[in-house]
């Protein structure tokens, strides 16, 4: 090594090498200057590049490093980037020279004379270094030197894709962790509700009980104006309770834990009952239900309380994607007697889903919502559900006009003289 470790000494241009000359390859104790100064410069840049950098930013790093004891070649690299990323290409031309620069990863110099490719060992293939001498073959000093250059860029780049792994790794595990606390919170709150919804039942049937003794009483009395309103009133009042009283009950159902039992169900049913639960969301959102299928439709088979939450998920999203003055969500049945099938579709007149983001929004914890409205769990959810009782979801969306979901979910293997109404197997 140099006494010096600050000071290089590179005398342009560089001394060529002659073949004969034994001392490149493996001298010690009589190498001469400049071989120990790139030497140098080579372990004093293996050190010092960084690792939580861009790739980007780290090849031009190193190819300004690596410059001072290549000042009469040009210096190039192409890093393979991210999956579906373009390769980051970085060039270094020698002083005065204006020659064009490539951007094909196998030339980079294509006007100069000679250029030599290094391979890296990065862990991704097609990640090259590239050396070039604009008007004479590339001296054997020069060739050596790319040669102990590419293993420095390779594990310069090498560590860097393991930062930026452990990176995305222990974001993926913060996000993981809200999720969790927030999966907390909801569970408590469930319990509160609970316990909340027991607190109010047993008012509520004394409500309706008093309601029906007044509107016996009512009926019973000789004027007949005031007797009419105040049935009316109370009549309102009975039903209002009633409404209450039913709603927490389903309410306390569907947030008991699911037997796992499938059985027959009507789909209808299971849909009408997620619209009382989204009632409120469709209010704020000034949400129009339009029903499009027939009451008279085959059962499927399958667990009332996932399918439940399946179709909460749906309208909720639907509610939260309607533009300011609201929208309509229409739904239809129809069922397919030949596969054996019944096909529910969704659709919703709001703002609608990017086409980059529609191979993602049944992943977990992926979401749109950038309001603090979504966990990105409830698309995932529902897809897991859908596929558990031996269906399929798809999804179609066009931005500004608005999202179809369609589930195909199989029917009830049922005796067609035993189902209610017009169907007819």
């Amino acid at each position: 090594m140099s006494s010096d470790p600050q000071e290089i000494l590179l005398p342009p241009p560089l001394p060529d090498v002659r073949p004969s000359e034994p001392a490149l390859p493996g001298r010690r104790a009589s190498e001469s200057p400049l071989t120990q100064s790139w030497r140098d410069v080579l372990l004093r840049l293996s050190l010092s590049l960084p690792i939580d950098v861009e790739l980007e930013q780290l090849t031009r790093q190193f190819a300004d490093g690596l410059a001072p004891i290549l000042p009469l070649v040009a210096i190039g690299a192409c890093v393979v980037g991210a999956e579906g990323a373009a390769p980051v290409v970085i060039s270094r031309l020698p002083a005065g020279s204006s020659v064009s620069v490539g951007r094909d990863p196998t030339r980079l110099f294509p006007g100069f004379h000679d250029e030599r490719i290094f391979e890296l060992e990065d862990g991704a293939l097609g990640s090259t270094l590239h050396v070039a001498s604009p008007l004479q073959a590339l001296s054997p000093l020069q060739v050596q030197i790319g040669t102990q250059a590419v293993l420095v860029l390779s594990a310069a780049v090498r560590r860097a894709r393991l930062y930026i792994r452990a990176e995305e790794s222990a974001r993926s595990i913060r996000k993981l962790q809200a999720q969790v606390i927030q999966n907390e919170k909801l569970a408590s709150l469930g319990q509160i509700v609970a316990g909340v919804v027991h607190e109010l039942n047993n008012p509520l049937t004394s409500i309706i009980a008093y309601c029906d003794y007044l509107k016996r009483k009512a009926a019973a009395r000789s004027d007949v104006a005031d007797r009419e309103d105040d049935l009316e009133r109370l009549r309102r009042i009975g039903e209002a309770a009633a409404r209450i009283l039913n709603f927490s009950r389903d309410l306390v159902a569907y947030a008991r834990p699911a037997a796992d039992i499938p059985g027959t169900v009507r789909a209808q049913e299971v849909v009408e009952k997620a619209l009382i639960f989204c009632e409120h969301e469709f209010q704020d959102a000034q949400v129009q239900v339009l029903r499009e299928f027939d009451a008279h439709l085959p059962p499927i088979r399958g667990m009332a309380g996932q399918l439940t939450q399946v179709f909460v998920n749906l309208f909720t999203n639907a509610a939260h994607a309607m533009a300011p003055g609201g929208g309509d969500l229409r739904i239809k049945m129809h069922a397919d007697s030949e596969q054996h099938t019944l096909t529910i579709e969704v659709h919703d007149t709001g703002v609608g889903i990017e086409e980059s983001d529609m191979p993602q929004i049944f992943e977990p914890f992926f979401t749109t919502k950038t309001d603090g409205r979504g966990t990105g769990l409830g698309l995932s959810i529902v897809r897991g559900i859908v596929d558990a009782h031996g269906g399929t979801i798809l999804a179609s969306s066009t931005v500004g006009q608005g999202t179809v979901f369609s589930l195909t979910l199989p029917l009830a293997v049922v005796v067609p003289s035993l189902i209610p109404g017009v169907w007819n197997g």
